[in-house]
């Protein structure tokens, strides 16, 4: 028998059911009693008379009496204000269900002791005449998880009223997780970075989607890096920066020898692909120069930034979606002006004299023309000034 048959005789509802589910692997009739979905970190408590139809860790599906069951998650923990934030949301899981035109409400608060948005949709059905679908986005820890419950036009009170039971019944193993947004110190080195505004650490359970986003990047292994976030509103996406220290010496970075510094490092750190590499920006931070990279990546932003200190180097690197591309130059330029740095004078950058002395007579004319013990004189007092707040040309 085809599993649209048990819904009954409505022809609107076999047509719903055979839209929505078309592509999901049907199985046959199931107890009510509870189902684990291992991704989402939640369990499925079927009330008695309903059926599942498809199971797996992370999405779930289930139906009775007209009426469809649809679970999934995003994976990125946002808060779920009410208005039109979830409505990208539901329109895109609507499409990959073959809906019909598609519309989706601002979302309201929903009712109950869980904190969680209700959003309304419809779209048309095959045979003519228009469905109604109801969704909960229920914030969890690292992810969101959503849940529809779709029918008819005429089952539109019992679809909000399944969709209210269900939220109810739900059990949440992991809760929200605290939000930081707060200056983080790095395991190693004891810098520490101010998220910028909009940003907040990653959460130890969104880690691992970080660490795939940043597999694309040349960042390494990210053990000693403070890992930032800014998921979209929706949840769907997110802008990532790891700052990682390094062993790098990246020479003065001042004004005057900046491109040549500049040149080098992109050298070292994009090594044969450095011809695709674009010239570097020069960030001026309140007591030194950053360097900003702009390399090229399929269906992402990509953004590489560094500057030094006394232990070396910090290193940016930026991943987001090409819709936030200014949200993402924005948190790096953020992030770097929200370094701090252990010992004294913020960490700045110390030169042997040799340094000094190769950097003054290649950079500074003035000193080309002292001569013997004056040059050392003269940079003896240039020591003192070295890595201060450049002055942008």
């Amino acid at each position: 028998m085809n599993p649209a048959d048990k819904l009954g005789g409505d022809s609107e509802v076999r047509l719903l059911y055979a839209s929505l589910l078309a592509l999901d692997i049907l199985v046959g009739p199931s107890r009510a009693e509870p189902y684990v979905m291992a991704g989402a970190g939640i369990t499925v408590n079927m009330p008695r008379g309903w059926e599942m139809t498809r199971w797996s860790d992370w999405d779930f599906k289930a139906k009775a009496d007209g009426l469809i069951l649809d679970l999934w998650y995003t994976p990125w923990q946002v808060d779920v204000p009410v208005g039109t934030a979830m409505q990208p949301v539901y329109l895109e899981h609507l499409a990959e269900q073959h809906a019909k035109n598609p519309a989706v409400l601002p979302g309201i608060a929903g009712e109950g002791a869980k904190r969680w948005l209700h959003t309304r949709a419809t779209f048309d059905l095959d045979g003519g005449g228009r469905a109604v679908a109801h969704f909960a986005a229920i914030p969890g820890d690292g992810k969101v998880l959503h849940i529809g419950v779709y029918g008819t036009s005429s089952a539109d009170k019992r679809s909000s009223a399944a969709l209210d039971a269900y939220v109810a019944a739900l059990t949440m193993e992991a809760p929200p997780a605290p939000l930081n947004a707060a200056s983080l110190e790095a395991p190693d080195r004891g810098f520490t970075v101010t998220p910028p505004q909009g940003w907040r650490s990653v959460l130890p359970s969104e880690r691992e989607n970080a660490e795939a986003l940043f597999g694309k990047t040349g960042a390494g292994k990210l053990e000693a890096c403070v890992l930032l976030a800014a998921p979209t509103a929706d949840g769907r996406h997110a802008s990532l920066i790891a700052a990682c220290p390094q062993v790098w010496q990246v020479g003065f970075a001042d004004d005057a020898s900046f491109a040549d510094d500049a040149l080098v490092l992109r050298g070292l750190v994009f090594g044969k692909a450095v011809g695709k590499i674009p010239a570097a920006e020069k960030v001026a931070l309140a007591d030194r120069n950053a360097m900003l990279f702009r390399p090229t990546i399929n269906d992402y932003q990509l953004l590489f930034a560094a500057t030094s200190y006394d232990k070396g180097a910090i290193s940016l690197w930026a991943i987001g979606p090409d819709s936030d591309a200014a949200g993402l130059e924005a948190g790096v330029k953020g992030a770097l002006s929200g370094l701090v740095f252990p010992g004294p004078e913020n960490g700045l950058a110390q030169h042997a004299l040799g340094e000094i002395v190769y950097h003054e007579l290649s950079y500074n004319p003035l000193v080309m023309g002292v001569a013997g013990l004056g040059v050392f004189g003269v940079l003896g007092g240039f020591g003192a000034m070295l890595f201060r707040k450049p002055t942008v040309a």
